[in-house]
């Protein structure tokens, strides 16, 4: 009889035991429960390493989350197995470049005034940016969205045609042509337009009017929508 009640106090004890583990805890609320020394940055409640000692994911004491294979991408998604992938790889649409035009000085009539940004956001990943210049750095499909807004009031009551194009590597894939009477002081224009993009790929957009003009407002718009 002793010895049954021995067994079963040893089998008690040994589930007890490793129901739940705890690392820095003597009451684990769970099957593994690892409890922070800190609360910063600057110490680690986990890591994880390679056969190297490389480490490939650490949690830090405050929550903060690392993953070697994941950085530099802008956006995680899962594929159809679970496994953490580059949303890109999964087509799902992602804001790459976001801009506002600057504010130019006088442009002579019948020329191609190549629109400056303030880039406000901007994924050097998939792209970047240089005096009026965007640079694809990331092959795959892109829409650009552009809005400029002429001044033609120093032409007063002379009206006249305004063009505003998107180009790639010199050639327009997206073009805005509007005709306007005499009087008209400010003009508007939208346009967009979606391609494929190699690396290396340039694009500018483009701005004249048939008479003196400046931009005065302005933005783009740049979504990657992946290969």
């Amino acid at each position: 009889m002793k010895k049954k009640f021995l067994l079963l106090a040893i089998l008690f004890a040994f589930i007890k035991a490793y129901s739940q583990t705890g690392i820095n805890t003597s009451s684990p609320s769970a099957a593994l429960d690892v409890v922070s020394k800190g609360n910063s940055s600057a110490t680690k409640a986990l890591e994880v390493n390679d056969n190297t000692n490389k480490e490939l994911m650490r949690v830090e004491d405050d929550g903060g989350v690392r993953l070697e294979k994941y950085k530099n991408i802008g956006v995680l998604g899962t594929d159809s197995n679970g496994f953490l992938t580059d949303a890109s790889n999964l087509n799902i649409p992602a804001i790459s470049t976001i801009g506002l035009a600057n504010t130019s000085a006088n442009q002579a009539a019948n020329t191609d005034y190549t629109v400056a940004f303030t880039i406000n956001k901007n994924n050097v990943a998939n792209m970047t940016y240089n005096n009026g210049s965007f640079t694809i750095n990331k092959a795959g499909y892109y829409n650009f969205s552009v809005f400029v807004k002429y001044d033609t009031s120093m032409n007063n009551p002379s009206g006249g045609s305004a063009t505003t194009s998107i180009f790639k590597n010199g050639s327009s894939f997206s073009v805005n042509v509007s005709g306007h009477m005499d009087g008209t002081q400010y003009i508007g224009h939208n346009l967009a337009g979606t391609q494929f993009f190699n690396v290396g790929d340039v694009v500018t957009v483009t701005a004249s009017y048939t008479r003196v003009f400046r931009i005065t407002q302005g933005s783009v718009t740049i979504v990657y929508y992946g290969i």
